[in-house]
Protein backbone atom coordinates (compact mmCIF):
# COMPACT_ATOMS: atom_id res chain seq x y z
CA UNK A 1 0.00 0.00 0.00
CA UNK A 2 1.77 3.66 -0.70
CA UNK A 3 2.06 6.28 1.73
CA UNK A 4 -0.44 8.74 2.03
CA UNK A 5 0.18 11.77 -0.94
CA UNK A 6 2.21 9.24 -3.12
CA UNK A 7 0.70 6.68 -6.06
CA UNK A 8 0.74 2.89 -5.67
CA UNK A 9 3.32 2.03 -7.95
CA UNK A 10 0.77 -0.36 -9.68
CA UNK A 11 -1.38 2.66 -10.64
CA UNK A 12 0.91 4.75 -11.98
CA UNK A 13 2.29 2.01 -13.94
CA UNK A 14 -1.39 1.70 -15.52
CA UNK A 15 -1.28 5.94 -15.56
CA UNK A 16 1.37 5.66 -17.60
CA UNK A 17 0.66 3.10 -19.93
CA UNK A 18 -2.71 5.25 -20.39
CA UNK A 19 -0.85 7.93 -21.18
CA UNK A 20 1.51 6.83 -23.49
CA UNK A 21 -1.69 4.98 -25.06
CA UNK A 22 -3.20 8.29 -25.50
CA UNK A 23 -0.61 9.97 -27.50
CA UNK A 24 0.37 7.06 -28.97
CA UNK A 25 -3.24 6.16 -30.58
CA UNK A 26 -3.33 9.91 -32.07
CA UNK A 27 -0.10 9.51 -34.35
CA UNK A 28 -0.66 7.52 -37.77
CA UNK A 29 0.32 4.25 -38.45
CA UNK A 30 2.32 5.93 -41.54
CA UNK A 31 4.25 8.59 -38.98
CA UNK A 32 5.32 5.68 -36.66
CA UNK A 33 6.96 3.32 -39.66
CA UNK A 34 8.37 6.25 -42.36
CA UNK A 35 8.87 9.15 -39.65
CA UNK A 36 11.40 9.38 -36.86
CA UNK A 37 9.99 9.66 -33.78
CA UNK A 38 11.76 11.65 -31.09
CA UNK A 39 10.85 10.69 -27.16
CA UNK A 40 12.20 11.90 -23.72
CA UNK A 41 10.50 9.01 -22.04
CA UNK A 42 9.38 5.74 -23.01
CA UNK A 43 8.59 2.21 -22.22
CA UNK A 44 12.01 1.67 -20.77
CA UNK A 45 11.49 4.28 -18.53
CA UNK A 46 8.29 2.59 -17.15
CA UNK A 47 10.44 -0.52 -17.06
CA UNK A 48 13.10 1.30 -15.11
CA UNK A 49 11.08 3.25 -12.75
CA UNK A 50 8.60 0.38 -11.34
CA UNK A 51 11.45 -1.89 -11.32
CA UNK A 52 12.52 0.20 -8.71
CA UNK A 53 9.37 0.50 -6.93
CA UNK A 54 9.57 -3.52 -6.53
CA UNK A 55 7.14 -4.10 -9.94
CA UNK A 56 7.70 -7.27 -11.71
CA UNK A 57 9.63 -6.35 -14.47
CA UNK A 58 7.38 -8.98 -16.46
CA UNK A 59 3.94 -7.30 -15.30
CA UNK A 60 5.15 -4.29 -16.55
CA UNK A 61 6.31 -5.29 -19.91
CA UNK A 62 2.97 -7.29 -20.32
CA UNK A 63 0.73 -3.49 -19.76
CA UNK A 64 2.80 -1.93 -22.37
CA UNK A 65 3.95 -4.72 -24.89
CA UNK A 66 1.07 -3.41 -26.86
CA UNK A 67 3.49 -0.24 -28.00
CA UNK A 68 5.89 -0.28 -31.30
CA UNK A 69 9.25 -1.41 -29.65
CA UNK A 70 11.88 1.47 -30.37
CA UNK A 71 14.45 0.76 -32.83
CA UNK A 72 17.53 3.02 -31.01
CA UNK A 73 17.43 4.65 -27.71
CA UNK A 74 19.75 6.04 -25.53
CA UNK A 75 20.41 5.78 -21.98
CA UNK A 76 22.50 8.89 -21.28
CA UNK A 77 24.14 7.82 -17.50
CA UNK A 78 25.06 9.79 -14.90
CA UNK A 79 25.54 9.58 -10.87
CA UNK A 80 23.24 9.76 -8.50
CA UNK A 81 25.04 12.69 -7.28
CA UNK A 82 24.65 14.79 -10.69
CA UNK A 83 21.14 13.75 -10.64
CA UNK A 84 20.62 15.00 -7.53
CA UNK A 85 22.49 18.51 -8.46
CA UNK A 86 20.56 18.94 -11.38
CA UNK A 87 16.85 18.39 -9.93
CA UNK A 88 16.54 22.07 -9.25
CA UNK A 89 13.28 22.49 -11.31
CA UNK A 90 10.84 22.24 -9.42
CA UNK A 91 8.05 22.37 -11.70
CA UNK A 92 7.16 18.95 -11.85
CA UNK A 93 7.86 18.79 -7.52
CA UNK A 94 9.53 15.41 -8.40
CA UNK A 95 11.50 14.37 -5.39
CA UNK A 96 13.70 11.36 -5.04
CA UNK A 97 15.93 9.92 -2.75
CA UNK A 98 19.66 9.15 -3.98
CA UNK A 99 18.57 5.70 -2.57
CA UNK A 100 15.57 5.26 -4.84
CA UNK A 101 18.03 7.16 -8.13
CA UNK A 102 20.40 4.38 -7.39
CA UNK A 103 17.51 1.93 -7.89
CA UNK A 104 15.95 3.35 -10.94
CA UNK A 105 19.78 3.75 -12.68
CA UNK A 106 20.60 -0.13 -11.44
CA UNK A 107 17.28 -1.10 -13.50
CA UNK A 108 17.96 1.06 -16.48
CA UNK A 109 21.54 -0.75 -16.69
CA UNK A 110 19.60 -4.15 -16.24
CA UNK A 111 17.70 -3.67 -19.60
CA UNK A 112 19.39 -2.21 -22.02
CA UNK A 113 20.09 -4.97 -24.76
CA UNK A 114 16.54 -6.16 -24.33
CA UNK A 115 14.88 -2.26 -24.97
CA UNK A 116 17.61 -1.15 -27.85
CA UNK A 117 19.32 1.62 -25.42
CA UNK A 118 22.45 2.58 -26.07
CA UNK A 119 24.97 3.38 -23.47
CA UNK A 120 26.06 7.22 -23.01
CA UNK A 121 28.28 8.45 -20.40
CA UNK A 122 26.20 11.48 -19.25
CA UNK A 123 29.06 12.77 -17.03
CA UNK A 124 31.31 14.23 -20.09
CA UNK A 125 30.82 17.58 -21.54
CA UNK A 126 27.37 18.19 -23.34
CA UNK A 127 29.07 18.82 -26.71
CA UNK A 128 30.81 14.89 -26.52
CA UNK A 129 27.35 13.44 -25.43
CA UNK A 130 26.06 15.33 -28.80
CA UNK A 131 28.87 14.18 -30.71
CA UNK A 132 28.74 9.87 -29.08
CA UNK A 133 24.55 10.19 -30.31
CA UNK A 134 24.64 11.79 -33.73
CA UNK A 135 27.73 8.66 -34.51
CA UNK A 136 25.50 6.11 -33.44
CA UNK A 137 22.51 7.06 -34.88
CA UNK A 138 24.49 7.27 -38.23
CA UNK A 139 25.73 4.00 -37.41
CA UNK A 140 22.12 2.55 -37.09
CA UNK A 141 21.17 4.06 -40.04
CA UNK A 142 23.67 3.18 -41.93
CA UNK A 143 23.24 -0.40 -40.68
CA UNK A 144 19.57 -0.33 -41.63
CA UNK A 145 19.69 1.72 -44.66
CA UNK A 146 17.24 4.49 -43.12
CA UNK A 147 17.89 8.03 -43.85
CA UNK A 148 17.48 10.24 -40.70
Amino acid sequence: MAKEGTLDPILKAYLFATDRYIRMRNMKQDDLKNKIMLFDRYVPSALAYRMAEGVDKNWVTNINSVFPKADIGFFIDITVDESVNRNVDTKFNIKSTPEQLEKVRSAYLSILDENNLIYINGMQPIENIFVEVIEKMEEFRKKNERRF
